[in-house]
């Protein structure tokens, strides 16, 4: 079979663009807040808890209310960090895929980016993943749901807004 100098370029141009769209897939999204530096967290892993720090404790946490966000992101860090190293190698695994362009189209089906969502439909996709068909996607938004609200509830920062006051018995074993 020869092949003309037309048909070189055909397939040199759909192969380049195949490339470029296969790079382009596996790159993260880009960076629209200000990363905390001080935090272990890649910058990548602070954004997706970043947009969805609201969604997860809507009514606690407004989308606009930057110094709550930063301090439950700060509250997801120091518990990321005392995790037991499976169970970090299993949420980096998730949120390198949340993080990227390709993992976040496939999970999302579809979706804007995570930055580009409003809370409802962030809800909605959140929603979409508790009660979906796929053990993967109820057990990413489990682990996730379970971070967030447990980097809120568990600080004792929080309980007065909450109304909760801690029992006698425990005042001991907690620093309030």
């Amino acid at each position: 079979m020869k092949l003309s100098r037309r048909s070189l370029l055909k397939y040199s141009i759909a192969t380049a663009a195949l490339a470029s769209g296969g790079a382009w897939l596996v790159s993260p999204a880009s960076i629209d807040f200000k990363p905390m530096p001080r935090l272990t967290l890649k910058p990548q892993y602070q954004q997706v808890f970043w947009y969805l720090i609201p969604a997860f404790l809507e009514g606690a946490v407004a989308s606009d209310d930057v110094a709550r966000k930063q301090h439950v992101l700060a509250n997801i860090d120091q518990a990321f960090s005392i995790l037991e190293p499976h169970t970090q190698a299993e949420l980096n695994q998730l949120l390198e895929i949340l993080a990227s362009r390709g993992g976040w189209l496939l999970l999302s089906a579809g979706a804007a980016q995570l930055s580009e969502l409003s809370i409802a439909q962030r809800l909605l996709l959140l929603q979409q993943w508790q009660q979906h068909y796929l053990q993967l996607l109820r057990q990413a938004y489990q682990g996730l749901h379970e971070l967030i609200t447990a980097a809120w509830y568990g600080d004792p920062t929080a309980w007065p807004e909450l109304a909760y006051h801690l029992p006698v018995q425990a005042r001991g074993l907690v620093n309030d």
